[in-house]
C-alpha cells in the first residue's frame, strides 16, 4: 500500500512539474505572437517601376531594374528606428526574392519567358510597411 502511494505521488508530482513547464511556454508563445502582431508603420512612400517599361520584351540574361521613390529615401544599412520615410528594396522575380537593394538601380538576372517583377519598399528592419509599398510590372524576356 505504501508502494502504491509513493508511486501515485511521485506520478502527481511529475505531473505537476510537466504543467507548470508547458505552462511557462504557453505564456512564451503568447508573448511572441502578440510580439508578431504588434502595427507595423505605414509610410509616406509611393513607388513605381520605370524599367522595364509595360510591355516590355528583354533580350539577354539581365534585366536593367529602374525605380522611382517619392515620399521617402533609401537608408544605406538596415535599423530597428523604424521611420515611414525610411527603408530600402527588395526585388521580387516571379515570387522569389533577387536583392536587397539600397538604390534605385539595379541588375536582375532573367532566363526566357513571361516574368512579373515586383519592387517594394521595406522599412530599416526589412519587414514591409502597412499598408505594403510595392510595384509590380509584367514582362517577356528571350
Amino acid at each position: 500500500m505504501a508502494e502504491a502511494s509513493f508511486v501515485t505521488s511521485r506520478f502527481l508530482a511529475l505531473t505537476a512539474g510537466f504543467l507548470l513547464v508547458a505552462a511557462g511556454c504557453n505564456q512564451k508563445s503568447e508573448t511572441a505572437a502578440t510580439a508578431s502582431l504588434s502595427p507595423r508603420p505605414s509610410s509616406t512612400a509611393r513607388i513605381a517601376i520605370v524599367e522595364p517599361g509595360p510591355g516590355a520584351v528583354v533580350t539577354g540574361p539581365q534585366l536593367r531594374v529602374k525605380v522611382s521613390l517619392e515620399g521617402a529615401r533609401i537608408l544605406p544599412t538596415s535599423t530597428t528606428r523604424l521611420k515611414a520615410d525610411e527603408g530600402h528594396l527588395h526585388l521580387t522575380l516571379d515570387g522569389e526574392l533577387q536583392s536587397m537593394a539600397y538604390e534605385l538601380e539595379h541588375d536582375v538576372t532573367v532566363a526566357p519567358g513571361d516574368h512579373i517583377l515586383q519592387a517594394e519598399f521595406v522599412a530599416g528592419d526589412h519587414a514591409p510597411f502597412f499598408p505594403r509599398v510595392i510595384a509590380v510590372k509584367s514582362f517577356r524576356a528571350q
